[in-house]
């Protein structure tokens, strides 16, 4: 969002789920933050949502998405509060500054591992976990995932686009490659998150024990193609869609959505999300 003009911010803010329903109130947000961030600069502390705190400064596409509207992406953060629970794992692969990580360890109180391979990006997560208390729930591990042991290149300073690139790419930094299977070492979440610019393809190729068992319920996944829904669906995923306002799975779309959620035992999942605490969201309870 951050490259996006007045009118096109306007426009976005009031098609959102929180910022229809609030629509004077989220444009009053979005002007202070505008203008907060132009006159005072630097990081700033953001009281959050269900208690916690985010680390913001002007640039971060995402993390602004979150002082504005609460839950930046609606449909995928509500799916990661109501699903999880304290003592579950969630494995956050892409996780930038933290913000589904702050929401499954401080919100939910779930254990995370977030994997986060750019070191400029991982001092703002490291920033955002001890603002929040929540280190002793919270492994970050920098490694890149794919789908065997390599060395990788990755971007460096991209905000919410870094991603695995060529050697010749510039500003790409080496980092050791390694897969989900490997650092799970047996251990199972009840949830993964993957948003890592196009490289899925990989980081799922190299899941392939961790999809097979039966304790992971479901997969949040940015990119999709066919060999990713093909292997999904040999693992018994069937597609779905989250509603964190009715608590509803359905096979259409209800809302926009960064990524594409696929789920196994409908009936546990179901009866998670109907089971959560509502979490307040600027007022709304959701």
């Amino acid at each position: 969002m951050g490259g996006f003009s007045p009118a096109r911010l306007v426009r976005y803010a009031m098609a959102h789920p929180i910022g229809e329903r609030q629509r004077l109130r989220t444009l009053a947000r979005i002007a202070r933050w505008q203008l907060s961030a132009r006159l005072v600069g630097g990081p700033r502390v953001h009281d959050w949502v269900g208690g916690s705190r985010l680390v913001v400064e002007r640039g971060m596409t995402g993390a602004t998405g979150n002082v504005y509207f609460g839950l930046h992406e609606f449909a995928d953060m509500g799916f990661v509060l109501h699903m999880l629970r304290a003592g579950d794992l969630f494995v956050d692969i892409g996780a930038n500054i933290g913000s589904f990580t702050i929401l499954a360890a401080k919100v939910a109180g779930a254990e995370v591992i977030a994997f986060e391979p750019d070191t400029n990006t991982v001092a703002t997560l490291e920033r955002n976990i001890a603002a929040n208390d929540v280190a002793p729930r919270v492994a970050v591990n920098t490694s890149a995932l794919g789908d065997r042991e390599q060395e990788l290149w990755f971007t460096s300073g991209m905000d919410t686009i870094n991603h695995v690139a060529d050697a010749d790419t510039p500003g790409a930094v080496r980092v050791h490659g390694t897969t989900l299977d490997t650092v799970l070492a047996g251990r199972v979440p009840l949830l993964i998150k993957i948003d890592v610019e196009g490289h899925e393809p990989a980081v799922v190729a190299g899941a392939q024990k961790t999809l097979a068992s039966p304790e992971l319920k479901a997969v949040e996944v940015e990119t999709v193609t066919q060999d990713i829904a093909d292997m999904l669906a040999g693992h018994g995923f069937v597609q779905r869609h989250y509603d964190p306002f009715t608590r509803r799975l359905a096979q259409a779309p209800v809302h926009s959505a960064n990524n594409s959620l696929y789920i196994r035992d409908e009936a546990f999942v179901a009866e998670r999300l109907q089971g959560a605490a509502p979490v307040d969201v600027y007022g709304i309870a959701v």
